[in-house]
């Protein structure tokens, strides 16, 4: 699958340059734009995986764009810079789905870094997810447990006997061992 690139520039003769270099290189341009806030509509309807955006852009600046887009987690953004503008990027720089491209660029450096960037932020985007889903698992594991906890102190059960009395429960009522052990938890305290 090709990756989708949304392209903003104040110059429509730079925008239709990137357009047909990233084209001719394998990659989908989703959008051209050469307004800022027309960059972050598009941004919010396409959901490209990498916006390339010019510093000097109509009505916002590059810099704006790319701080919301980075905020939003909506996905990673190349800046296009000179080397006076390079200053205020310095927040972003710690992000790590932004990256500033100096002008000139080396195209073989803009593809290399959309490439890495789009890898990278896929990386993240994982992590994320499975830490979610292990504080998740924490979370249900520790309910469970003081409800197991309450089990074991008011009606004298082994740990096992409270967790196969949680299981029950929920196998007989067809809910989750969590709404199980939240509904004891309710009941006792």
């Amino acid at each position: 699958m090709s990756i989708r690139i949304l392209v903003g520039s104040s110059s429509e003769k730079v925008t239709k340059q990137l357009t047909k270099f990233l084209i001719e290189n394998g990659l989908s341009v989703v959008g051209e734009t050469l307004d800022g806030y027309e960059l972050l509509r598009r941004a919010h309807t396409v959901y490209p995986d990498i916006v390339l955006v010019d510093y000097n852009m109509k009505g916002l600046s590059g810099h704006q764009i790319a701080e919301i887009l980075v905020s939003e987690k909506l996905c990673p953004v190349v800046a296009l810079i000179s080397s006076a503008e390079v200053s205020y990027f310095v927040n972003l720089n710690l992000e790590p789905t932004f990256v500033p491209l100096v002008k000139p660029i080396n195209k073989q450096s803009l593809m290399n870094t959309i490439n890495l960037l789009v890898k990278t932020s896929k990386s993240i985007s994982q992590l994320e997810s499975r830490v979610t889903e292990l504080t998740s698992s924490q979370d249900t594991t520790k309910v469970i447990n003081s409800a197991k906890k309450l089990l074991m102190e008011n009606m004298e059960l082994t740990e096992s006997e409270a967790h196969r009395r949680i299981q029950k429960q929920s196998m007989d009522k067809g809910i989750a061992k969590i709404k199980v052990a939240q509904m004891i938890i309710a009941l006792y305290e």
